[in-house]
């Protein structure tokens, strides 16, 4: 299912080039503004710099052209969404915002990882996979075909995904 990942992509580009035209749009909710509510340059510099992030990472989502770039963008806003829980969070020097930010950006990071994992696999030469048969397979292409490297981080990273969600007790 690679609609729901894609609706993400054209939901974070439509935001991130609202922020890029008016960067009031990130400033004024994260408390990055002045005591008369202004965007200093720097900031308002800051809040553009990561809207044109997100209308790239969007663009990404909304347009790749299959499953494993679909993945790999996943992979690159979940990375974004971890960069913004951490700087974000360290801007703000009180302790009540610096962690309503770090906790927004960071539950979005999860948010897309979530979505990442709607994402069926799709066989190269046969495009259609019966539901369920997927996991199958992939398990089967892995076997046979270890000579690409992507097989190797994406079975490193699917590992760490299934490890958290198992610990979290979202999966078995």
């Amino acid at each position: 299912m690679t609609w729901f990942p894609r609706l993400l992509g054209i939901g974070t580009a439509a935001l991130g080039a609202t922020i890029v035209v008016r960067p009031e749009t990130l400033a004024v909710p994260c408390g990055l503004t002045d005591a008369a509510g202004k965007t200093s340059p720097g900031m308002a510099a800051l809040c553009r710099g990561i809207g044109a992030r997100d209308v790239v990472s969007g663009l990404a989502l909304a347009f790749a052209p299959s499953p494993n770039p679909l993945r790999l963008a996943v992979v690159g806003r979940v990375a974004t969404d971890i960069g913004d829980a951490l700087l974000l969070g360290s801007l703000k020097p009180e302790p009540p915002t610096r962690s309503t930010l770090a906790t927004f950006a960071a539950g979005r990071g999860l948010l897309s990882a979530l979505i990442g994992l709607t994402i069926g696999s799709v066989p190269a030469d046969d495009e259609s996979v019966e539901p369920g048969d997927e996991e199958a397979h992939r398990r089967d292409l892995h076997e046979h075909d270890t000579s690409d490297p992507s097989w190797h981080l994406r079975d490193w990273v699917s590992g760490i995904v299934d490890e958290e969600l198992r610990e979290a007790g979202l999966v078995r």
